[in-house]
């Protein structure tokens, strides 16, 4: 439909309303020359390049003329069609507005949409330009014609494969394809059909596959796909033109394609097409290595006769060695002709299909292509280390942790709702998962067994959907929830007292109690390295809510929770650590006298003091609460943790604080009697309870002294096995010690923030505990491993903070990084999330220089 404005007015493009303003008018040109200079235009997109319909779809428009500009046509294709006329009555000769269109609620727009801007003058002299935005809409319907691709070639009697695919959330009814002119083809599927019509329940994905015999010796064709959703609307593909050769005497090679990333791992796909008018008879590729031959595999497809063919192959390389490794590429095919002609890759120009998938994965955006080399006869590229496997339905990962028990790797996706499991040994992932680890299933855990680093097959996974942790066992054959710890409600007061009358003031603030990032930790049967049976627990991080109060608005707390299956409030316990922001012996200028409530509703019918005015601990508010994404990691051996501030942090500087088990927890011990908190203490006013407090917190004043040796953003935090070394990333590596000590950084290049230790490093972070310095401990387990966005992996010493080399992947880590072994202690893997899933490389030995072989110069590729 065609909308001309000539002055504000309300308009409408399908089921979509823009508001437009303008006061334009025309003028005529006069005089004895000729107008002769087009005018310009420029279309620019206003919310990015991918934008979501509830926003709109929004871009500027900007026209200049020397003389006067006369109309300004936008046209919309692809997954929005109409066009927006603006008719010029009186002189502008510049225009500058920026459009919004909007949509209601059960708009069918959505995907690659095409504006095409034209500017015209009062003489006819014109200028356009064109912008291509992505609109999100879970409801549009995309279709997409896969085959025939741009410059597909046919001949007379051969075939030509048609591919469509069609997504739309409330189910596709109908699927096809339209040819002009409709006899240029025919259908020897028994019997002929150019479309499905599916019925009730609709299907969100589906897909159309045929092969056409072209009719005609010569000339073209188009070919466009086409679908309806449930409500009988209908989308179209884009159009592709097939051009028929003559096949009289071919003597020609076919012409040949292929595609490749640019870095590759050893299973990768290589695309290739091959076109010929006498069909394609076999389709392959080469590989070469220093110009001697080291794969040559090709398939016979003579059967489907076909003039235009693509075949996705894998590599197959898992015998190249070492990585990485540069390899040289080529696509094969040959012709059904009398005189058989082949050919290696010829063309820069036809571009290889891509991988057919059959039908559209839900959340399958969150994942993003491997980027392909540039369009080349030959491409030598790069075989790099690991494998990578696509999340099972997409979403994105939050937290990993793995389990030696059974070489798998557990990952928290709070997009669908489930915990994700990779295993080791066949290099997949469990299609089921485990989808009891709530509505928003965030950080994960092990359950401790002993300081010695073993655990049960049991994981505790933060459900930041509800006020819960949930225990699963993960045995395989069982998977299932154990129970669900239910979190307390902590009420933080400040206490004051009041003159005249004399009275106390407790000021309240209850702030979310939504777990995000959890670790666990134990303490032991005395003079055994074994976890006390009720002394397990979780230390975790909540996400806040838009209901706290001020100071807390947009900040989290950590707190302690002790793991047991009962709802005897006798054997719960819980603890906000306040540690971390108060203390007693600081100044209290400015500061409030702090007082905590714990509160556990029915069934438990719990609410106690555990922290009285009496203990006089003092705070400042406004710093007690933390970045809305607090990361918490704890050690290999369940006796320390690390917490790290992260997300939005309103103060200058991040904290990081340190824990652990082997200092007092002194809880549950009550005032023998109500202290008075009076100024005479005469008992007129009076606190009573418990005073909790836990000796294993990093206290304040060490705090505050790693932040005025930092003062960053933190991105994420790592500890070893034992505690004693611990990592915080921000504008740098920070090499901490168990008491938050700096004692060393290294780069940190932004764009990339996993990292993890070596699962055997066992050294404190102040000293080598090598032989060569009087310890027993391996330099090659000093290490640490740290992603970068340009795809390598830097390998580091962690006493001596020099760079040890680089591990080279296909695509950057852009989540979790985590390091693991397995239960015999003999080989170790690293895992990353990338675009496009999780990597898995196992870990070879790395040589550590130093001391004696500081490496200078550039970091050299670790094999």
């Amino acid at each position: 439909m065609r909308l001309v404005r000539r002055s504000s007015a309300v308009l409408y493009i399908g089921s979509l309303a823009l508001a437009v303003y303008a006061c334009e008018t025309s003028r005529r040109i006069g005089g004895v020359q000729p107008d002769t200079q087009s005018p310009t235009i420029t279309l620019t997109n206003a919310g990015g390049d991918t934008q979501d319909i509830a926003g709109g779809l929004r871009f500027n428009v900007q026209a200049n003329d020397n003389l006067g500009l006369k109309t300004i046509d936008l046209t919309f294709s692809g997954g929005l069609i109409g066009q927006l006329d603006t008719l010029f009555t009186t002189e502008v000769k510049t225009y500058n507005v920026g459009h919004t269109l909007t949509f209601s609620g059960g708009s069918g727009a959505g995907g690659l949409i095409q504006i095409v801007g034209r500017a015209v003058d009062g003489n006819g002299n014109f200028a356009e330009d064109t912008v291509f935005i992505y609109l999100q809409n879970i409801q549009a319907l995309r279709v997409r014609l896969v085959l025939p691709s741009a410059g597909a070639l046919a001949s007379t009697g051969k075939g030509i494969p048609v591919d469509i695919i069609a997504v739309q959330a409330g189910g596709i009814a109908k699927i096809g394809y339209l040819v002009a002119p409709a006899n240029a083809v025919t259908n020897p599927t028994a019997p002929p059909t150019d479309s499905i019509v599916y019925s009730t329940p609709y299907a969100d994905s589906v897909e159309y596959v045929d092969t056409l015999v072209v009719v005609p010796s010569s000339g073209t064709f188009n070919i466009i796909g086409f679908a309806e959703d449930s409500a009988g609307r209908r989308g179209f593909s884009s159009v592709v033109t097939v051009t028929i050769q003559s096949v009289a005497t071919d003597n020609t090679p076919p012409v040949v394609a292929h595609r490749v990333a640019q870095r590759v791992e050893v299973d990768d796909t290589i695309h290739v097409r091959a076109q010929d008018p006498s069909a394609i008879s076999w389709i392959g590729f080469e590989v070469d290595t220093n110009n001697v031959r080291m794969k040559f595999d090709t398939v016979n497809v003579a059967a489907g006769n076909l003039s235009d063919i693509t075949r996705n192959f894998s590599l197959g390389l898992q015998g190249l060695q070492p990585l990485p490794h540069t390899i040289v590429v080529k696509g094969y095919a040959c012709d059904a002709a009398v005189a058989r002609n082949c050919s290696f890759t010829n063309s820069t120009t036809l571009i290889p299909s891509a991988p057919v998938q059959s039908g559209a994965t839900r959340g399958a955006k969150t994942v993003s292509a491997v980027p392909m080399a540039p369009q080349g006869l030959i491409d030598t590229i790069v075989v790099v280390a690991g494998i990578t496997r696509p999340l099972p339905f997409g979403g994105r990962i939050a937290d990993a942790i793995f389990n030696g028990n059974d070489s798998s790797l557990y990952l928290t996706n709070p997009t669908l709702g489930r915990v994700e499991i990779f295993q080791v040994a066949n290099t997949s992932f469990v299609a089921a998962g485990i989808p009891t680890g709530g509505p928003v299933p965030w950080g994960i855990a092990l359950w401790p067994r002993d300081t010695l680093g073993n655990y049960g097959d049991t994981i505790v996974v933060a459900n930041s959907g509800g006020v819960e942790l949930s225990i699963i066992d993960v045995r395989p054959g069982v998977r299932r929830l154990v129970w669900r710890h239910d979190l307390p409600d902590y009420l933080i007061e400040t206490y004051k007292i009041l003159l005249s009358p004399l009275r106390e003031q407790i000021v309240l603030y209850d702030v979310s109690d939504r777990p995000q990032y959890v670790g666990t930790v134990c303490r032991v049967v005395t003079g055994t390295p074994n976890c006390h049976a009720d002394s397990v627990f979780a230390i975790y991080s909540t996400t806040p809510t838009l209901s706290q109060p001020t100071p807390f608005v947009g900040k989290a707390t950590v707190r302690m929770e002790k793991l047991i299956n009962t709802t005897d409030t006798l054997k719960l316990f819980g603890h906000l650590f306040w540690e971390l922001a108060g203390d007693s012996t600081l100044a209290d200028d400015g500061r409030d006298t702090l007082r905590i409530e714990i509160r556990r509703g029915r069934p438990y019918n719990q609410q106690k003091t555990i922290l009285t005015a009496c203990a006089g601990v003092t705070v400042d508010l406004k710093a007690f609460g933390l970045g809305d994404s607090t990361y918490v990691r704890n050690s290999g051996n369940f006796t320390h943790a690390i917490v790290g501030e992260g997300g939005n942090v309103a103060s200058a500087f991040a904290r990081v604080v340190g824990y652990t088990t082997k200092a007092r927890l002194i809880h549950d011990v009550a005032l023998g009697a109500p202290c008075p908190t009076d100024p005479g203490f005469a008992g007129f006013t009076s606190d009573s309870g418990s005073n909790d407090l836990d000796r294993g917190m990093t206290p304040a004043i060490d705090v505050s002294d790693f932040i005025s040796n930092t003062g960053v953003s933190i991105h994420s935090v790592a500890t070893n096995f034992n505690g004693g070394t611990n990592l915080v990333r921000a504008d740098s590596i920070y090499f901490l010690d168990e008491g938050m000590k700096l004692k060393g950084t290294a780069p940190a290049p932004l764009g990339a923030f996993g990292m993890d230790m070596n699962f055997n490093h066992n050294f404190v972070a102040g000293s080598p505990g090598t032989p060569t310095f009087g310890g027993a401990g391996n330099p090659n387990d000093r290490i640490a491993f740290s992603a970068r966005a340009d795809g390598n992996i830097d390998v580091w010493d962690t006493f001596f903070f020099g760079q040890i080399g680089t591990i080279v992947v296909r695509d950057p880590i852009i989540g979790p990084l985590r390091v693991a072994r397995n239960k015999a202690n003999t080989r170790q893997w690293l895992f990353g999330i990338t675009g496009a899933g999780l990597v898995m490389i196992e870990l070879p030995v790395v040589t550590n220089p130093f001391p004696t072989n500081p490496m200078w110069g550039p970091p050299v590729p670790i094999r």
